[in-house]
């Protein structure tokens, strides 16, 4: 009114519905792939620009013994990979994180127990939405009785001769 006393209220909206739906969809993608990786039936970790573990599925767990617990936030290659192929492993992640990315790569790594576990290996870059690279997703794949029934052969081929 004339004395400044208010006497009433002026709102504007927008329907947010489109919106708020595209949120949705995109939290629903990213779970449902969240568990594609959880679930996948190869080890797959993921480490940070500075090599820390940010991702390690179920298989990662069954075949190192390592809860994700356990993992998240160590150091991947000086925690779990032997250390004569940790030059080596620590380059293909290195160039992963530059944009290099590697397949195929054949490494040990060691499991909670001890025991020796062939893996072979995918290193892809990991980046943000402007491209920048924020890490490396690792896919693996257990080779380890591959390995040795490669091994058995050549021991047989040899007695053979």
């Amino acid at each position: 009114d004339v004395t400044g006393r208010p006497i009433g209220m002026i709102g504007v909206g927008q329907d947010i519905t489109a919106r708020k739906q595209v949120e949705q969809e995109k939290s629903r993608v990213a779970q449902e792939l969240q568990t594609f990786i959880d679930t996948a039936n190869a080890p797959i970790f993921g480490i940070d620009e500075n090599g820390l573990v940010n991702e390690w599925n179920n298989k990662s767990v069954e075949i190192t013994g390592f809860s994700r617990e356990e993992a998240m936030g160590q150091d991947l290659v000086k925690v779990y990979i032997s250390e004569e192929f940790r030059d080596q492993v620590s380059m293909v992640l290195t160039n992963a994180l530059r944009g290099q990315e590697t397949a195929n790569f054949e490494f040990p790594l060691f499991t909670k127990n001890q025991q020796r576990v062939e893996v072979l290996l995918n290193a892809t870059t990991r980046r943000d939405v402007t491209g920048r690279s924020i890490g490396v997703i690792g896919v693996g794949q257990d080779i380890t009785a591959r390995k040795q029934v490669e091994q058995e052969k050549s021991r047989v081929a040899q007695e053979l001769q």
